[in-house]
């Protein structure tokens, strides 16, 4: 099949994903979705881990970076919505999808959609930092600003930093605010059940039933599922991300990524 053109500078892929280090004739590709507040280009030092036959796909929320003029969203869904069309242009080769904290129920719901015809199925779910979605508790009512703040400098969801500079501030906080509204607003009273296989990592220290919440990710598969646990809080992939891009590059092997040369 025919490379999706890099020229291409139009439409919802172009607005939605990043390419950092494109390739012509990758084997597979690794489609990764940021946390609360986060960025495509979290990602990017991935790229330096990943074999040159994987090509990493970063996908970029409204309301921030190059994006940031254009309006925030307010739901999970309504990003799955906007993404599982974005990546019907990349759709020659197997798409396996990462997501961390917030982007894992994004990636999950990105993966229902891809699974009911908008899209190829997914060859592969990771999920990170995330219960899954039959285990949230019902919806909460949209959480004002100051407690956003207390919670993403306790949680480290961005850098402290950010909050003593008022331009920075005023640039960070609106798209924090929307996530953290989108993930405490999501929920499903019957998840639906994919076939593509879920790897759920997270981080030993993270709050919460760790065990339990990953290994619920496998109720939600008819394919295999796996969990691991690091050493580490929330964000273990920060000091654990060799370890964590080998563990998924390994079961990217395992489900199916094809040998280079053969798609």
């Amino acid at each position: 099949m025919t490379a999706p053109s890099t020229s291409d500078t139009t439409g919802a892929s172009t607005r939605w994903l990043r390419r950092p280090r494109p390739r012509q004739d990758p084997s597979a590709r690794l489609v990764c979705l940021p946390h609360a507040g986060g960025t495509a280009s979290a990602y990017s030092p991935w790229i330096a881990r990943l074999p040159a036959r994987i090509e990493l796909i970063g996908v970029q929320y409204p309301g921030r970076q190059d994006r940031l003029a254009e309006p925030l969203m307010s739901s999970v869904t309504q990003i799955a919505d906007a993404v599982a069309p974005a990546l019907a242009p990349y759709a020659d080769r197997p798409l396996f999808l990462f997501g961390h904290s917030m982007g894992s129920l994004v990636a999950y719901e990105v993966a229902v959609r891809m699974e009911a015809g908008q899209g190829p199925d997914p060859a592969g779910l990771f999920v990170s930092g995330q219960f899954a979605p039959q285990r949230s508790a019902p919806p909460k009512e949209a959480l004002d600003n100051a407690t956003v703040e207390a919670e993403a400098r306790q949680s480290g969801w961005t850098d402290p930093a950010v909050f003593e500079h008022p331009e920075l501030r005023e640039l960070v906080l609106p798209a924090l605010l929307a996530d953290v509204r989108a993930s405490l607003t999501y929920h499903r009273d019957e998840p639906v059940r994919l076939r593509c296989p879920i790897a759920a990592y997270g981080g030993q220290g993270d709050s919460g039933d760790v065990s339990g919440d990953l290994a619920a990710w496998g109720e939600l598969t008819s394919g295999s599922a796996v969990w691991r646990a690091f050493d580490g809080d929330h964000f273990y992939l920060r000091a654990r991300e060799a370890d964590l891009v080998a563990d998924i590059v390994s079961r990217m092997s395992d489900w199916g990524e094809p040998p280079v040369g053969h798609h």
